[in-house]
C-alpha cells in the first residue's frame, strides 16, 4: 500500500470534512502572534509551551505535515521566516488563502515530510511537526532529514500519540464502551482486514501507525540530539482518558553535533 498517496488523499477529505487541524487560526491569534503571544500545537489539546518559543522573530522555521491555516500563519505572523511542507494540496492552499488574508508570506510546498531533498543542509533554527508523525509508519528516514537540515544547536519539536490509544476498538469507543482489540504495535495496513481496508479507501480515511516510545526517542539519541523537555495531552474522550490522561505527548529535542 502506499501510504503516502493514501494520507494525501485523506487530508485533502479531512479538508472538507473541516477536521480540527484545517480550521483557520483566528484573527485574535493571528494579532497575538504579532505582539509576541505564539499559541501553536503540537498535540490537539494544549498549547505549546510558551518557554519552549521564546523568540522565533527572524528565525528559520520549517513546518513539516503542519498545514491548515494554523502553525504557518501564526509562526509568520510572529515574525519567522517559514517554510512549510504537506503532503495534502488542500491543505496547502488553506495556507496560502490564510496567508494572503493577512498579508504574511511563507513558502508553501506540496511533499512528503521525509523527502527534503529541495532543502539546504543546516538551513533551519527550528524543526515543527504536530501530531503527524502516527501518519507514517518509519520514523528514522524523516529522523535523518530533519537533522541534515537543522542547524548545530537548533530544536526539533514534535508531537505524538502515545501508542497506547490504539488499543482500543474505536468502533466500540463509538458506542461508549472501551474494549482492548489490537496488540502494539499497531498499524491500519497490518493490524485490519483487508475488508476493512479496502472500507477505509473508500471512505478516504487517514491510516495510522503506532510508534513505541523507544522507536520515537532511541533514533534521535543516536544521532546526537538532546532531549530538553517534555508534556503530555489529554485525549478529549472520557472513556479514553478515564484510562490513560497522557494521550498525547509532546517532545523539546535540541541537535547536538557529533
Amino acid at each position: 500500500m502506499d501510504e503516502a498517496k493514501l494520507n494525501q488523499v485523506a487530508w485533502d477529505e479531512e479538508v472538507e470534512r473541516n477536521n480540527f487541524w484545517t480550521r483557520e487560526e483566528s484573527r485574535d491569534e493571528v494579532e497575538r502572534a504579532k505582539n509576541g503571544i505564539l499559541n501553536v500545537r503540537l498535540t490537539p489539546h494544549s498549547y505549546v509551551k510558551r518557554s519552549w518559543l521564546e523568540d522565533v522573530k527572524g528565525k528559520d522555521v520549517l513546518l513539516l505535515a503542519s498545514s491548515g491555516g494554523q502553525q504557518t500563519l501564526l509562526f509568520s505572523a510572529a515574525g519567522a521566516r517559514v517554510t512549510a511542507i504537506d503532503i495534502s494540496p488542500k491543505m496547502v492552499r488553506k495556507d496560502e488563502e490564510a496567508l494572503k488574508r493577512y498579508g504574511l508570506k511563507a513558502r508553501t510546498i506540496v511533499g512528503d515530510m521525509r523527502d527534503l531533498g529541495m532543502l539546504d543542509s543546516e538551513s533551519f533554527d527550528l524543526v515543527f511537526i504536530p501530531h503527524s508523525i502516527n501518519f507514517i509508519s518509519s520514523l528514522e528516514g524523516l529522523y535523518s532529514q530533519v537533522s541534515r537540515v537543522l542547524k548545530d544547536k537548533g530544536s526539533f519539536m514534535l508531537g505524538a500519540a502515545n501508542p497506547l490509544i490504539y488499543l482500543f476498538d474505536e468502533r466500540k469507543i463509538e458506542r461508549g464502551k472501551l474494549k482492548v482489540r489490537y496488540t502494539i504495535p499497531f498499524s491500519d495496513e497490518k493490524s485490519k482486514s483487508r475488508k476493512e481496508r479496502e472500507k477505509m479507501v473508500r471512505k478516504k480515511d487517514t491510516f495510522e501507525y503506532s510508534h513505541s516510545l523507544k522507536s520515537i526517542l532511541e533514533p534521535l539519541f543516536s544521532m546526537g540530539f538532546s532531549m530538553k523537555d517534555f508534556y503530555s495531552d489529554f485525549s478529549d474522550n472520557d472513556l479514553i482518558d478515564s484510562f490513560l490522561m497522557d494521550s498525547y505527548l509532546a517532545f523539546n529535542f535540541v541537535k547536538i553535533r557529533l
